[in-house]
Order: structure tokens, then sequence, then C-alpha cells
């Protein structure tokens, strides 16, 4: 957990400069808004997993020295999903403490986002709204002067290059990049990342309000890429410091106590979740 995480660094800048070259590309005329609308969804999906770690410190691990990159990759991946680090610290942490909990868990609404069409655009546009207006009641009177700052640099980092592309008469080019493909990727996001993995939304406690889905033999490497490892999003609850790509090595040596302790494992089948119970005296 002390370790640098390099797998992230590299992910993180692979993603930064797929999606800037994406929007360059796009902008010259030199790829089609049917194929960099698409790229960008894939790119801000990919995104959140940079931001996660770095919001969690996951990057630089116990390398005090080198925090500086683990915020610089967390304020890049930030500035593609726009939601600003240092808000976005603040609200995921607190969701940490309050799993679940329809009073204080702030991203309770996920929960939600399934009953509609419009459920499902209005999850996105609230855990965007809901960065600001958490960190706004709960953080900014007690932040130091500079932490608000960065919030403030942050958001104008963010809005400034999408309104100067506004301005220069971009509009179709930031209504599919800027609004769809956001839009795309983090729906998507808030499904796999926060939707499934804590249904039925209902159960508080460490071990019980976070799932873990398994897929079917070979599909399992390739189900848990596709997932960035969030199919095992019990072990970051579990863990928050350990880096996305340890948690399948660290849920196959503690299967057995999260079975003990009623941790919800799932297989993903042809009809859906159903209920993982191995024989837990064979994992031992």
């Amino acid at each position: 957990m002390g370790a640098v995480a390099w797998p992230t660094v590299l992910l993180g800048l692979t993603v930064a400069a797929g999606y800037v070259s994406t929007f360059a590309l796009a902008l010259t005329g030199q790829l089609s808004l049917w194929m960099a609308g698409p790229l960008v969804v894939v790119f801000t999906y990919l995104a959140y997993t940079v931001l996660h770690d770095a919001a969690h410190g996951s990057i630089s691990g116990s390398h005090t020295s080198l925090r500086w990159m683990n915020e610089a990759l967390g304020y890049i991946a930030a500035w593609i999903l726009m939601l600003p680090l240092t808000a976005h610290r603040h609200e995921h942490l607190a969701h940490h403490r309050h799993t679940n909990d329809g009073a204080d868990d702030p991203d309770f609404h996920v929960g939600d986002m399934t009953k509609s069409p419009y459920a499902w655009v209005m999850a996105a546009v609230n855990i965007f709204s809901g960065q600001f207006s958490y960190y706004m009641e709960h953080r900014w009177s007690k932040a130091t002067g500079k932490q608000n700052l960065y919030l403030c640099l942050e958001i104008a980092a963010m809005l400034l290059p999408r309104l100067g592309l506004l301005l220069a008469g971009y509009w179709t080019e930031v209504l599919v990049l800027t609004v769809a493909g956001w839009l795309g990727g983090t729906t998507l996001l808030l499904y796999l990342f926060a939707y499934i993995v804590h249904r039925p939304h209902t159960e508080v406690g460490r071990y019980v309000d976070t799932s873990t889905i398994l897929a079917p033999g070979p599909f399992q490497s390739v189900v848990t890429w596709l997932w960035m490892f969030q199919n095992y999003h019990a072990i970051h609850h579990l863990f928050p410091r350990v880096p996305f790509y340890q948690y399948a090595k660290l849920f196959a040596e503690i299967e057995p106590i999260m079975l003990a302790k009623g941790a919800p494992i799932y297989r993903l089948t042809m009809r859906g979740l159903a209920e993982h119970r191995p024989d837990v005296a064979a994992l031992v």
C-alpha cells in the first residue's frame, strides 16, 4: 500500500494525452465527431480511476516527496471529468464515512438512477452539482484560504477553455464532446462504480455496505479490466488506500474473512447477479 502506483500514473498520462488529442483532432477536422464522441466517453470513464486513486492519496502511497505527483494527476483527471479534486476528495470521503446512510451519504441519490431515463441523466447532473454544494455547505467555512483558492482555480481551469471554445464558435463540438461525451462517461461511471456495487443501498456497516461481483472463469479478467477493478468495490471500501489494480489480489487473500463477515459477493450470470456461495473451508 505504500508503493508508488505506477500503473495509475501510466493510466493518468495516457488518458490525459488521449483526451487532449481527441479534442485537438476533432476541432481541426482531422477526426469526425462520430469518432471523437465515443472516445471522450471512454477517456472520461477511465479518468475517474485516476481521480479516485488521487483522492485517497494512493498514487504516491507513503512517498510524501511524491505527493505533488499524486495531486497533479488528480487535478488533470478532475479537469477532464469537471469534478474538482478539492471538492471531490471531501465529498467522496464523506461517502466512505456514511455509505448508504440516506441522511449523510452524499452519493445516496445514485440509488434512484435506474428508475427512468430522466433519473439516469439527473444522477450525473446531481453528482456534478453535488460536488460544489456539498463542499460549500460542509467545508468552505472550515477550509484554509489556500484550499478554497485551489477549488476556485480548478473551477476556472475547467470552465474557461470550454467557454473559450463556445465563444470561438465551436458549438457543435462542445455539445458533442463536453456535454454528450461527459454525460455518457459519467452515467456509465455512476452505474458501475456507485449504483450496482452498493445495491440495494440499504445496508450500512463495514463489510456489508458494498458488493463484490465476479464473472465466470475466463471472463473474470476481461470484466475486471473493463470495470477498472471496481467489481471489487468492497475491497476499496475496506482498504481505501489500496490502488485499484491491487483489489483482485487482496480479495483472493481475504475472501474467507469477507464471507464469514457476511459481505455481499455475487457472480455475474446470464440471468443477472447470483449469490456467490463457495466452500469456505476449501478457501482457507
